[in-house]
């Protein structure tokens, strides 16, 4: 009898209600902006000619995270209580967001993607970088286009498919 009441309670602690995963996830996702936000600053500080990059990467990052919040409703209850496991499913998301960003980035300097809605990123000036290194050492051309580069690195993490839609149709072409 003790045997059967224990296990009966067992199996009820193991089922979650979906308010209980989704505000597990909610806490976890909360954390998770604290530390970015905290590793975005230490970032930003010490990224030295590196910033607009890192910036674009940490606003991927942002987009990431605010997508995938966004995007808790839609979820069903299983996947809801699956994420409320899983760090590395909340994680990844927003790495993801902040990797299509710097990829968009990379694209706005090719010139590949240009026009009055996307920004104009020229070179550093002082700086005459050889090889690699040059793309990283990039600004935007003024705070309109600064604007214009915040708005597309956080469309790149928020909607990850239209920077996968956009490579897409580039790649088609």
């Amino acid at each position: 009898m003790d045997s059967a009441i224990w296990q009966l309670d067992m199996t009820s602690e193991a089922v979650m209600t979906r308010q209980q995963g989704l505000k597990l996830v909610w806490r976890k996702l909360l954390l998770l902006f604290i530390v970015l936000l905290g590793l975005s600053t230490i970032a930003a500080l010490q990224a030295g000619p590196f910033t607009v990059p890192v910036l674009t990467f940490i606003v991927g990052n942002i987009g990431g995270y605010v997508g995938m919040h966004r995007n808790l409703s839609n979820l069903s209850d299983a996947e809801i209580e699956e994420l409320s496991g899983s760090w590395l499913g909340l994680v990844i998301p927003s790495l993801v967001g902040g990797i299509l960003a710097c990829l968009l980035y990379t694209l706005f300097i090719s010139g590949i993607i240009s026009g009055e809605l996307f920004p104009k990123i020229v070179p550093d000036e002082g700086l005459s970088p050889e090889g690699f290194e040059a793309i990283f050492l990039q600004h935007a051309d003024g705070p309109s286009e600064y604007a214009k580069l915040i708005f597309w690195a956080f469309v790149a993490g928020f909607n990850q498919k239209y920077v996968v839609d956009v490579v897409e149709s580039i790649k088609s072409r």
